[in-house]
């Protein structure tokens, strides 16, 4: 029999030496030592607020004296005397206060919990009802602790969060009715960047809902090359919000009003609209809202707008009405040749895609299928502002040109994500 390995490593230890199994149990003891140490800590600050050592040397409480002696912040000293009051028993007056955490206060002692976990649990069972029995109570504690043992802290939070969902139904008896609609609200403002701010909230099943849509769109999305998303959580958000509101702009049985289906309208200049002029008036979407020559150009080509083009004199020299847009019969004939957005690698499915004119719609490009080709939202942007191109290619299919700087031959590339298997059959 192979005797076990000792994988202690002691203080002193040259780390440049060790294998990187030691290594790893080496970060781990010092973890667990770190834990024990700070239970340890508050067993200390426990007997602190038992013998009003605060108010000896003239402090009104005991985090007050934390923040002057250990130089941390009033709010980390709050958290640990929550911490050892929680966890160790404790005098106040006359009155000897139990520990109210004892499965916690064990795994901590332990080391087997760090102080997230602690924090997490404790969170939990300062809300539950008044009305549990303490029998009870302690059973959900170790609940908690077992899971904190094996898990993240914020399985713990979730965990909790579901506990009391549960004990809520059980135990609280609520007065107040069923409320006939829920509590949501949404406010919004625009600023001088022509930047839509809002801020609201939404009921539990809306908010779940709208996470739920919301994050497999805002998933990080490597660039074609194999480069990785280097937008923020934020701004993944923020486009994935975007990418939302015009799919259902698209695709949803909306609402009318004033007799027709919300539609976006820009005005423009011809000469603006094609491109000829910079320095005519700036487009304006829906009558108010300032925008680019850029962006209306890119609105012009898919989107449900209707361009109204201006004269010199601000007269309408032509409305434009939704029937440039791609078809129905259109589109399902792009979904069944396309299958997906059409640029090289990307994963987005046929209804999350654009229909794209390969020769703009302005520049007098017509809307049939071999002027047509499916792009997402964010690859329909860059074909407009960036230096791809595409073309359709003798076999009825489009492919993308991509720039110079990333292919000096500029050899039309295809995506192949939705092509089917080709099995050598040979």
């Amino acid at each position: 029999m192979v005797a076990p390995v000792n994988l202690r490593v002691l203080p002193g230890t040259d780390w440049c030496r060790a294998d990187k199994a030691a290594l790893v149990a080496a970060i781990r003891e010092r973890d667990m030592e770190i834990r024990r140490l700070q239970a340890e800590q508050g067993e200390i600050l426990a007997e602190m607020q038992s013998r009003g050592v605060p108010q000896t040397y003239g402090y009104a409480s005991l985090e007050a004296l934390l923040k002057d002696t250990l130089f941390c912040t009033r709010s980390d000293g709050r958290k640990r005397v929550r911490r050892a009051l929680a966890c160790n028993d404790y005098t106040e007056g006359i009155h000897r206060v139990p520990t109210s955490a004892p499965a916690t206060a064990e795994a901590f002692r332990d080391g087997a919990i760090t102080t997230a976990h602690l924090d997490s649990i404790l969170d939990t069972l300062a809300e539950i009802p008044g009305t549990v029995p303490e029998q009870e109570r302690n059973g959900y504690e170790r609940i908690l602790v077992n899971l904190a043992r094996k898990s993240h802290p914020a399985s713990v939070t979730k965990a909790g969060h579901r506990l009391l969902a549960w004990l809520e139904q059980d135990h609280v008896k609520s007065d107040r009715p069923l409320r006939v609609r829920p509590e949501r609200e949404l406010n919004w403002a625009w600023n001088r960047d022509r930047q839509l701010c809002f801020a609201g909230r939404l009921d539990a099943v809306s908010g779940a809902l709208f996470e739920k849509l919301i994050s497999p769109l805002a998933k990080p999305r490597p660039s074609e090359n194999g480069e990785r998303d280097l937008r923020t959580v934020d701004q993944r958000h923020g486009d994935a919000f975007a990418e939302l509101l015009d799919h259902t702009q698209r695709t949803a049985d909306l609402p009318t009003e004033a007799g027709e289906k919300p539609v976006l309208m820009v005005a423009m200049s011809l000469d603006d609209l094609r491109g000829g002029s910079r320095r005519g008036e700036q487009p304006l979407l829906n009558g108010d809202i300032p925008a680019s020559v850029e962006e209306a150009r890119l609105l012009a080509c898919d989107a449900r707008i209707i361009p109204a083009v201006l004269g010199s004199k601000g007269e309408v020299l032509d409305l434009g009405r939704e029937e440039r847009t791609a078809s129905r019969a259109q589109r399902r004939a792009l979904h069944l040749r396309d299958r997906g957005c059409v640029f090289p690698s990307c994963t987005r499915p046929a209804h999350w895609t654009q229909a794209h004119h390969i020769r703009e719609w302005i520049d007098g490009g017509p809307t049939d299928l071999r002027n047509l080709a499916l792009l997402c939202g964010q690859h329909h942007r860059l074909i407009h502002a960036g230096d791809w191109s595409i073309r359709m290619a003798a076999d009825g299919r489009p492919e993308c040109i991509p720039p110079p700087w990333l292919d000096a031959t500029r050899a039309p590339r295809r995506n192949r994500t939705f092509a089917p298997l080709e099995l050598d059959t040979g």
